[in-house]
């Protein structure tokens, strides 16, 4: 999530710049095209919410593929406004799909100290928010210009499919294997049912 969400408003915080300069869009309409992606935010939690329920893990790698996906046609069809726009609404409902799963999954396996976990990944996306800022202006000030921020958002965005991955195959691995006895807390803690994490 600290990569995810780093990724995703590492860009929108440099997004006027993007939307303005790269894609001639005037400044008067840059409001409705940021209502566009709270809308698409908006979509996003809703939908990734109802997912989640039922496919934590699938949702999770589907919403930082697709955010990747998404950040990158950013920053090379930009320049192109009606591409800018709906790629700005798009990556607000990628970006915001994992927060609802996330957040559950951090209470689900939170066990005895549930506040602190709660606490703990509420300020995980803050700190990827700060270092993901920092670093897309720095690529906002170098030769990449207005590109730099998404390309940034979508290097972040694509790190979050390494563990995400990672914690797919050791299901997958867990799941096929016999369990030594059934019931055992590692097989409740990868989630091998119907209501599992995959």
């Amino acid at each position: 999530m600290t990569l995810l969400m780093g990724g995703v408003l590492a860009t929108y915080t440099y997004i006027s710049p993007l939307l303005t300069e790269r894609a001639g869009i005037p400044d008067g309409a840059v409001p409705m095209v940021l209502t566009g992606y709270g809308l698409g935010a908006l979509l996003g939690t809703t939908v990734g919410g109802r997912l989640g329920d039922r496919r934590p893990l699938a949702t999770l790698l589907t919403a930082a593929a697709t955010t990747a996906l998404v950040l990158l046609l950013l920053a090379l069809l930009s320049p192109n406004p009606v591409a800018a726009v709906v790629l700005v609404t798009l990556m607000g409902m990628a970006g915001f799909a994992p927060t609802p799963v996330l957040g559950a999954l951090a209470l689900r396996f939170s066990s005895s100290a549930p506040t602190l976990v709660s606490g703990l990944s509420g300020s995980a996306p803050n700190v990827g928010i700060a270092i993901g800022s920092w670093t897309a202006g720095m690529a906002l000030s170098s030769p990449l210009g207005q590109a730099g921020p998404p390309l940034v958002g979508t290097v972040a965005a694509a790190l979050t499919l390494v563990p995400l991955t990672a914690l797919a195959l050791l299901r997958a691995t867990r799941c096929e294997a016999p369990p030594t006895q059934p019931g055992t807390a590692a097989d409740r803690s990868i989630g091998c049912g119907t209501q599992d994490i995959g």
